[in-house]
């Protein structure tokens, strides 16, 4: 009696999980074959040139060739507010369908989350399909200057220009902390692109800039010719350069972590609200593999994007959720006050 109830139980649970499978199956295949002679757009939030849109392009090119049916690629830039603008229309006016996505920029996430006026999004309801992985941030100085260190800017008669992407980006918000606490920095606006930054930097129309290290992706020509030289940087990855974390006091650090939440999400490609879960899961999988193909990593290799730690879409997707829920008011209000040029 008992052989034969087990028996009943194993043929039933087989008889579900093939009922299961099978019902699966037509929906993977759709999955599979929705790419077949399609064509994926890639909006960038940035100008071409910049240290965003060439990763960008980067990740978009290979990504085409671990997506099923390999469809073709066109590059979309829609620069302006830092992002902002490119995420605004993702959200509201691209089909849900994951022909788009996006490479906004490194901080639009931010500003939903503080719900900037002009973040007209959700950043917690974005399809998070994946990140190269985490980068690191410094203060780059033309060596013109004589500043060769913080001490050296900490001490200095001449106030130093820096360009900034806007007042709501770590470009402008780390500088506007540093200069909270003594450092004579004066903010310059209106680039639109950490190209055109570079190119200011270059020309001496700036002083020095905070920017992520790969935004010098096509200009390693500055770093070689030690143009310019890092004094400050927000991971210890160079000896004997002080962590920005260490020449501010205890008490910014909760602010700091929101300002430079871009750091640990690198990068992100993402997608509107709404795309199929399946689809999810096929372009996750799809910048998985990408992430370890050896053609890819040999290219992020060269424009010193971080490889063998890539930010899988689920990752991310908690990670944003966790960023948003750690956004206390208190966090909220100076980050806005900062933003806005007040202590």
């Amino acid at each position: 009696m008992t052989s034969r109830l087990s028996r009943r139980r194993v043929l039933s649970g087989l008889g579900a999980l093939s009922a299961g499978i099978a019902g699966a199956l037509p929906r993977t295949a759709r999955a599979s074959d929705f790419y077949q002679g399609k064509t994926l757009t890639v909006i960038v939030g940035f100008a071409p040139g910049g240290g965003v849109d060439t990763t960008a392009r980067m990740v978009a090119r290979h990504l085409v060739r671990f997506i099923p049916g390999q469809p073709g690629l066109v590059i979309q830039n829609m620069e302006g507010a830092a992002g902002l603008i490119a995420a605004n229309h993702v959200s509201r006016r691209v089909a849900p369908d994951g022909l788009t996505l996006a490479v906004p920029g490194r901080s639009w996430f931010v500003e939903g989350i503080v719900k900037n006026p002009s973040a007209t999004y959700d950043p917690t309801q974005f399809a998070f399909i994946g990140s190269p992985g985490a980068v690191n941030s410094m203060v780059w100085v033309r060596a013109s200057t004589g500043i060769k260190s913080f001490d050296d800017l900490k001490s200095s008669p001449k106030t130093l220009s820096f360009g900034s992407l806007g007042s709501t980006t770590p470009t402008a918000l780390i500088p506007a902390m540093l200069a909270g606490h003594g450092a004579p920095i004066k903010l310059i606006f209106g680039y639109v692109s950490t190209a055109r930054v570079l190119l200011a930097l270059e020309q001496g129309e700036i002083d020095a800039v905070f920017t992520v290290e790969d935004s010098f992706a096509r200009r390693q020509d500055l770093i070689k010719q030690k143009l310019v030289i890092p004094i400050l940087q927000n991971k210890p990855t160079l000896p004997g350069v002080p962590l920005v974390r260490d020449v501010l006091p205890a008490s910014d650090l909760p602010l700091l972590t929101l300002a430079l939440a871009l750091e640990n999400f690198g990068l992100p490609l993402v997608g509107p609200p709404g795309i199929p879960p399946d689809r999810i899961a096929l372009l996750r999988k799809a910048f998985v593999d990408m992430c370890d193909d050896k053609d890819y990593r040999a290219e992020a290799a060269r424009i010193n994007q971080p490889i063998g730690g890539p930010l899988e879409g689920g990752q991310l997707e908690t990670m944003i959720k966790d960023l948003a829920a750690g956004a206390t008011p208190d966090i909220v209000a100076a980050y806005r006050r900062l933003g806005a040029g007040k202590q």
